[in-house]
């Protein structure tokens, strides 16, 4: 799920010249929270993530989902085995066009809000979604892209909703949401 908020992330990303832009990892962050017992809200991460938007202005996300870090071994495990099914789908893609020139005309340290629609690719099913982001221009080469409100994820669009019953049943919990906040923080360099 935040797989899909890191695309997205992706996509709304615009460059000034004609040149690749990359994502710079070390740099940002994705992640996503589950709700379990009604009122018990944790925050989850992936380790690995990479983007980059071509000089066609074709943006791509890729989460690892054998990457997800919620703190805990065990419930990582169960994640990968029982929710995602990491040994079948084990990358979330998200793929996007962008307008390269939306930047060229912006002054560097403004935010500028934007809307991006975009096709997400999550446990075998592929899905348009929609995110408002915020992009600031922090120099001619960098960028930075952050969601503006978290973007909601619901399991059962993607096929989820079976996996979060078994995690709610091992861990013999009275509910774990089905919608899932997403949010990122993306730098992305050329």
């Amino acid at each position: 799920m935040k797989k899909i908020v890191a695309i997205t992330s992706l996509c709304l990303f615009s460059t000034f010249s004609f040149a690749d832009w990359n994502l710079i990892q070390k740099e940002s962050d994705f992640s996503f929270s589950s709700v379990k017992k009604a009122k018990v809200l944790e925050s989850h991460s992936f380790n690995n993530f990479s983007g980059s938007i071509d000089e066609q202005g074709m943006a791509t996300l890729k989460l690892d989902l054998t990457s997800v870090n919620t703190g805990i071994e065990i419930r990582d495990e169960r994640m990968q085995n029982m929710l995602f099914e990491t040994n079948k789908f084990t990358t979330a893609t998200f793929t996007s066009k962008v307008d390269l020139n939306t930047l060229k005309t912006q002054k560097t340290g403004v935010i500028a809000q934007q809307e991006i629609q975009g096709i997400l690719n999550l446990h075998g099913v592929k899905k348009q979604i929609t995110a408002k982001l915020n992009v600031v221009k922090l120099s001619d080469s960098k960028v930075i892209v952050s969601t503006a409100e978290p973007i909601a994820i619901n399991a059962a669009d993607f096929a989820l909703d079976s996996g979060v019953t078994a995690l709610k049943e091992i861990a013999k919990l009275p509910s774990i949401s089905f919608a899932v906040p997403v949010s990122f923080n993306l730098v992305f360099s050329k």
